[in-house]
């Protein structure tokens, strides 16, 4: 049952008795053992209280030298493509950037996506390319599942040449495997602590427990596709939203320009977060981009529930969007526009309220905290304040030392299509071009 209603998002809400629905959720073999897969909020709460710690913004800010890395990386390969004069596809570069800052923070050791030619990284282009069957799992997840483990049986060369993207979905798991044994054996003394430190070695007298290896790896692939796909479409939206309206682009530049008169100096994440029309702009790729638009069903708990005056019964599945949410004309005046005014207005902060983007509730991703800068609501709540950081470093330092033209990209390209996860039609391409001032 699809919930229309705003107050319907209580379904997702700190301490909802709306668990997860088995078959949906239990439908993505690359998400076995990992926290998108528990049900029972309960026990979600027990894991994730245990990641909480490393996703807080204070978190973040510790290890912002390292997001700023990757940041830096990714402008210097810019410059090197605005010296050439040559078109660069940044959807794939933005999610190139997500997944080595991720998969960085995750284990201070990159994947190494941000060195491949053209932005053209194997598990990129792999997941890319697949996410429009993501869709599929909601109205057939057994069938899915019977597939999946049926490709499973295939010789591995067969795998490889006609399914790359469970191939590299593969690798990746022997690689956040392998990385998370190096983890257990590497000292904490020298290095900022990670995600996985409280989970390998948990306090026992603090009602901790130490997860699987093989929940812990399903945990690192599944935050590391989840994180990398959320930041990247928000700031593909956000990116070709600001070209497209000279306006917009005439504030940003001129904001950019008083707050860094020198074009190739670097501001950190509490500098940027001062500018007001730059917090706009990414307050609106955030309400744009919807999270996952789509429908994350829930169960209605064994007293039932009652919506729109209606009494639902126990067992029932139940669902809302937040898309439908964020285009509510009673909450966002002219909802199907693109105005970054709207968040330097009065009533911005009671705005921010209705901001659905990250999810809500006890599930709300621990990185609401390191993704606004960076699938489901479990992993998008932990990355929030990862994301958040990443958008914030990446949209200035990007529009502050480069002009940027689109490039082969239409309006079409950028209409994206509800797959559980918004999925663009084509890519955003661009020229780049040194800034003259």
């Amino acid at each position: 049952m699809f919930l229309a209603t705003t107050n319907s998002v209580r379904i997702y809400k700190p301490g909802t008795k709306f668990d997860k629905e088995t078959g949906f959720y239990q439908s993505f073999p690359p998400a076995d053992h990992s926290i998108f897969q528990i049900l029972e909020t309960k026990e979600a709460m027990a894991r994730k209280n245990m990641m909480n710690p490393y996703f807080s913004q204070e978190a973040i800010r510790r290890a912002e030298p390292l997001i700023q890395t990757f940041t830096t990386k990714f402008l210097t390969i810019l410059e090197r493509a605005a010296l050439e004069a040559r078109p660069v596809n940044m959807s794939m570069g933005f999610k190139c950037l997500a997944a080595d800052t991720n998969m960085n923070f995750s284990f201070q050791k990159p994947l190494g996506a941000l060195d491949a030619p053209d932005f053209d990284f194997p598990l990129v282009r792999a997941t890319d390319a697949s996410i429009k069957d993501v869709q599929w799992v909601l109205y057939f997840p057994k069938m899915f599942r019977s597939l999946f483990d049926a490709i499973e049986l295939l010789p591995q060369r067969i795998v490889d040449r006609y399914f790359e993207p469970l191939a590299q979905m593969k690798l990746l798991t022997s690689t956040s495997r392998d990385r998370i044994l190096e983890l257990k054996q590497r000292s904490t003394v020298d290095r900022l602590p990670t995600v996985f430190d409280t989970m390998l070695n948990p306090n026992l007298e603090k009602g901790q427990f130490a997860p699987s290896l093989d929940e812990l790896t399903a945990d690192a692939v599944f935050l590391l596709i989840a994180g990398t796909d959320t930041t990247a479409h928000n700031l593909i939206l956000a990116t070709y939203n600001t070209l497209t309206n000279p306006s917009i682009l005439a504030s940003l530049k001129a904001e950019l320009r008083e707050a860094m008169p020198n074009k190739d100096s670097f501001l950190d994440w509490a500098a940027l977060e001062k500018l007001p029309y730059l917090r706009g702009i990414i307050k609106e790729s955030l309400r744009s981009s919807s999270g996952a638009p789509g429908n994350l069903p829930r169960v209605v708990p064994p007293t039932g529930a009652v919506f729109c005056g209606r009494e639902i019964a126990p067992g029932t599945l139940v669902s809302c969007s937040t898309h439908v949410h964020h285009t509510d004309p009673d909450i966002f005046e002219d909802p199907m526009a693109f105005r970054p005014e709207r968040w330097l207005q009065n009533d911005a902060t009671e705005m921010e309220k209705n901001l659905l983007s990250f999810s809500r509730g006890s599930r709300m991703c621990p990185g609401i905290k390191y993704a606004f800068a960076f699938l489901a609501n479990d992993s998008r709540r932990l990355i929030f304040f990862l994301a958040y950081a990443e958008l914030y470093l990446t949209l200035a330092h990007l529009f502050r030392r480069f002009d940027l033209e689109l490039y082969q990209t239409t309006p079409e390209d950028m209409e994206w299509k509800d797959v559980t996860v918004p999925r663009m039609k084509g890519h955003l391409k661009l020229l780049v071009r040194q800034a003259k001032d």
